[in-house]
């Protein structure tokens, strides 16, 4: 059975849960990846910044070898922010589409707002700390992605940690729409108001770190390891006999927002898929949604002090 997808703009269909990929290396994200599509999965989300796009092209080679059919999964990468230049943006995305053994991508996204210097180490210092930036705009950036559509290359192209104005920007100012923008979004984080906007726009929002990164150290430093033990969480996993991980997941599917949960073990990957036989009552997604406390994890804070820094800015 297919699992529930939504709709892009460009009329294409992306399955609602993905495999995230993040923190994901070599061997245990090549396994991943397989058994992840062995049980189902549609959805594999990638970076180059994550380093394990071959390993993930070797699953994807093993299984279309076995019958699977490339147009039945959904494959996303990103930018990094090295890579904003104009000249750089075509061969980055090359690398990730040789690298993962494909012809196309169905989604490319920009990583983030900033861009870094160019060069091959994906972040360079100042003496101070602060990641190396170029003064680039995000919409010279986002032109030469949108010639890897009009090439063939690519079948959407999206956003990512992009707040309301910035993604408006885009909206504004762009001659393709943004299908997606990818932020972190948990019920500590719940992103109502760039939720709003993205609907409004007709923009689907995908939420990474879904479940928080439970036992992380950035989950305990910004207020998030508890999340899975919250109250209100616990109580309604109890009552629908699931795990609090799969009720957070439900409410960001029952919000239309896609979720990508990263993990690297079979019986977690398929627990974060049994979601889909269980619905949560209107009371209990206003209680998760009473939950927000704008705890974020992840800040990208080595260029805290740049002015495209997005989170200065409402989400």
């Amino acid at each position: 059975m297919a699992w529930p997808a939504v709709r892009l703009c460009t009329g294409a269909s992306m399955p609602l849960l993905g495999l995230g990929t993040w923190r994901a290396r070599q061997n245990d994200c090549y396994q991943a990846a397989k058994a992840a599509l062995e049980m189902g999965y549609r959805h594999i989300d990638t970076a180059e910044l994550y380093q394990n796009e071959k390993e993930i092209g070797q699953a994807l080679k093993e299984n279309f070898a076995a019958g699977l059919k490339r147009e039945e999964v959904f494959v996303t990468s990103k930018l990094w922010n090295n890579s904003h230049h104009p000249d750089d943006v075509l061969p980055a995305f090359q690398r990730s589409l040789t690298d993962l053994g494909l012809d196309y991508l169905d989604l490319y996204l920009m990583h983030f707002p900033v861009a870094y210097a160019r060069g091959d180490k994906f972040v360079q210092f100042d003496d101070k700390g602060q990641a190396l930036t170029l003064d680039i705009h995000f919409m010279e950036t986002w032109k030469e992605m949108e010639k890897l559509v009009d090439a063939g290359l690519v079948k959407a192209i999206g956003v990512s940690n992009f707040n309301i104005s910035q993604m408006e920007e885009v909206l504004t100012n762009g001659r393709i729409k943004p299908a997606v923008n990818q932020v972190e979004s948990h019920p500590y984080l719940g992103c109502h108001r760039l939720l709003e906007s993205c609907t409004a726009n007709g923009v689907i929002l995908t939420a990474y770190c879904p479940i928080g990164r439970p036992g992380s150290e950035e989950a305990e430093q910004y207020g998030v390891g508890s999340l899975l033990e919250d109250p209100v969480i616990v109580e309604i996993s109890k009552k629908h006999g699931k795990t609090p991980a799969q009720v957070c997941l439900k409410w960001q599917i029952q919000r239309n927002v896609v979720v990508i949960p990263k993990s690297v073990t079979p019986a977690r990957i398929k627990e974060n898929s049994q979601l889909f036989d269980f619905e949560l009552s209107e009371d209990e997604m206003s209680a998760i949604n009473k939950l927000d406390k704008n705890a974020r994890m992840v800040g990208f804070w080595a260029c805290k002090t740049h002015p495209a820094w997005p989170f200065n800015e409402d989400f």
